[in-house]
């Protein structure tokens, strides 16, 4: 395995509070000071793992202490991750910030320009891997890490706790859920996402568990919704166990499934060509995650929650800037059907003006569905 070196100036330490080991100028021949002792610096291992996950999800140090991280891309689901540590209580803003860079990313390695970042890695592909070298900060305290690759960063990240006491894994709150459970992804929490390799979906797929017993699959590859289930919430075991090649089980049988390779959206005409989307990332919000992407040049969002007083889903799009008339070609099938907040219906199609576009709910409900 090669192993990337990850070069940060003596300004960008100084900056952040961080210190370099750097080999003193030679003294005078006159003078002949006591050779400075060395300290010992200790290797922590970290691997990106599939499911969007640091292992481990934490790790101690003591302040000022000298360390190498040794990074390793063991996501065999072909996604790509960096490493980021930040300042304390810094994650939120700076996952937002690298959001923001958009189509600048790549080229910044999703990196935004923040004096919170500390250290950090380049993007690394799959079975990629770097070394970072660092002084641990002398101030007490617990330091995330994450990756801000868009639509990761959200979920997975992790803690380096200096000079503080770890809390139990399960009451940690500074870790995702995920990493003090085995089995049921979430550990029984709703709402609830979890990025990882599902039945009958794209690589980029997102379970999310609804509020209630209400569960959906939304595939971030194709920005849509694929399928959806009521009851208990995937069991990830298995996959997280293996080599990530084993699917998470969906306990129950799907309720609806979506048309297959049939993005639903349509601008212009109901009979245009779908558009090419494009997936930006989510937010995650106290009632559920916000998906965020582009449908040809159409910047949209889209959430999925229970729907209102009867069993079933509901979808919320907003289209803030359509230039035209917008169509969402939604299929009823035997069991299912579908209504819509506003709008027109016409043989399964909805059509919405620019200004219903702006904020439409879309209510999905089944015989098939308990109350």
């Amino acid at each position: 395995m090669r192993f990337l070196p990850v070069l940060v100036s003596l300004a960008t330490l100084a900056s952040a509070g961080l210190t370099a080991q750097v080999a003193p100028a030679a003294a005078p021949e006159t003078a002949k000071p006591a050779a400075p002792a060395t300290q010992k610096i200790r290797t922590v291992k970290l691997k990106m793992r599939d499911g969007l996950r640091f292992e481990p999800p934490r790790f101690e140090a003591k302040p000022g202490e000298a360390l190498v991280i040794e990074i390793e891309n063991g996501d065999t689901t072909d996604l790509t991750h960096n490493f980021v540590l930040l300042r304390p209580g810094t994650r939120e803003t700076v996952i937002t910030s690298a959001l923001a860079l958009a189509e600048k990313g790549p080229a910044q390695e999703f990196i935004p320009a923040s004096s919170d970042i500390l250290v950090h890695s380049q993007v690394l592909a799959p079975d990629g891997a770097a070394k970072i070298t660092l002084t641990v900060p002398g101030e007490p305290g617990i330091y995330p890490y994450v990756c801000t690759f868009p639509g990761h960063g959200m979920i997975m990240y992790g803690a380096l706790y200096a000079g503080v006491t770890l809390p139990p894994l399960d009451k940690d709150p500074n870790i995702p859920p995920t990493a003090a459970q085995t089995t049921v992804a979430g550990a029984g929490k709703r709402p609830f996402a979890q990025r990882i390799f599902m039945p009958e979906a794209g690589p980029a797929a997102i379970a999310v568990a609804l509020a209630g017993s209400q569960n959906v699959c939304w595939d971030a590859g194709q920005c849509r919704l694929r399928y959806a289930w009521q009851g208990g919430f995937i069991d990830a075991s298995a996959n997280w166990a293996g080599n990530g090649l084993v699917l998470p089980v969906v306990p129950t049988k799907p309720w609806w499934r979506a048309p297959k390779d049939d993005f639903p959206l349509r601008f212009g005409s109901a009979d245009a060509a779908a558009p090419t989307p494009k997936f930006l990332g989510y937010a995650a919000t106290p009632s559920g995650p916000i998906f965020r992407y582009r449908a040809g040049e159409t910047e949209v969002f889209e959430q999925v929650i229970p729907a209102a007083g009867r069993p079933g889903i509901a979808v919320r799009l907003q289209i803030p800037r359509a230039k035209g008339p917008v169509f969402y070609r939604a299929a009823n099938d035997e069991n299912s059907k579908w209504s819509s907040s506003v709008g027109t219906w016409n043989g399964g199609v909805l059509t919405l003006t620019p200004a219903q576009a702006a904020d439409v709910t879309l209510t999905l409900t089944s015989a098939l569905c308990t109350p």
